[in-house]
C-alpha cells in the first residue's frame, strides 16, 4: 500500500472519531457522564454490544409488589376501622345497660321495704328495650339483704350490679 493510500485511511479514521459539536458547544471531557459521541451513536453501540439502555421508572414487578403492600395496609386499616365500630357499639350497650341497672338499684334502695324473691321487667332507654331481673336474697346477717340486678339488651347481657341494703327502713 502506498503512503497516499495510508494517509487517506488515517484521515477517514480520524474523521470517524471527531467530536460532534452541539448547540451548547463541544462536550467537556472533564464533566461526569460526558460523551465524545452523539447519543444516537452511543445507543447503537450499546445495542450492538448487547446491553440494553437503562430506563428510568418502575418495572411491572416493582409496581405489583408496591400494590400488594398497599393492599395489605389498606386491609389492615379497614379491619381496624370495623373493630373500632364494633367496640364503640359494645361500649354504648354496656353504658346504657349500666344506667338502667343504676336506676333499678336506686329504686331498690329508696323503696320502704324489700321482699325476698325475683322480679323481672322491661324498660326503654335511648329508644332501645332493656330486660332486667332483680333478685333479692337474705344474707348471714338477718337485717341485711343482697340485691342482684342483671340487665340485658335483645342480644346479650349488658350490665350487672350488686348492692346490699337493710331489710327495713
Amino acid at each position: 500500500m502506498s503512503e497516499a493510500g495510508l494517509g487517506a485511511n488515517a484521515r477517514r479514521a480520524h474523521v470517524g472519531r471527531a467530536a460532534v459539536v452541539g448547540p451548547s458547544g463541544p462536550p467537556d471531557p472533564t464533566r461526569p457522564g460526558a460523551s465524545r459521541m452523539p447519543r444516537a451513536q452511543a445507543a447503537s453501540r450499546r445495542a450492538a454490544s448487547g446491553s440494553a439502555p437503562q430506563k428510568e421508572g418502575f418495572t411491572l414487578i416493582e409496581l405489583l409488589v408496591a400494590l400488594a403492600v398497599f393492599s395489605l395496609a389498606a386491609m389492615a386499616l379497614l379491619n381496624l376501622s370495623g373493630e373500632n365500630t364494633r367496640s364503640a357499639a359494645r361500649v354504648e350497650t354496656r353504658t346504657l345497660g349500666g344506667i338502667v341497672a343504676e336506676n333499678l338499684a336506686v329504686e331498690a334502695m329508696i323503696a320502704p321495704t324489700a321482699a325476698e324473691g325475683t322480679v323481672s321487667g322491661s324498660t326503654d332507654l335511648a329508644g332501645r328495650p332493656w330486660r332486667w331481673t332483680r333478685t333479692t336474697a337474705a344474707t348471714d346477717d338477718p337485717d341485711l339483704l343482697r340485691i342482684d340486678i342483671r340487665v340485658r339488651d335483645p342480644e346479650a347481657q349488658a350490665a350487672q350490679r350488686t348492692l346490699f341494703r337493710s331489710r327495713s327502713r
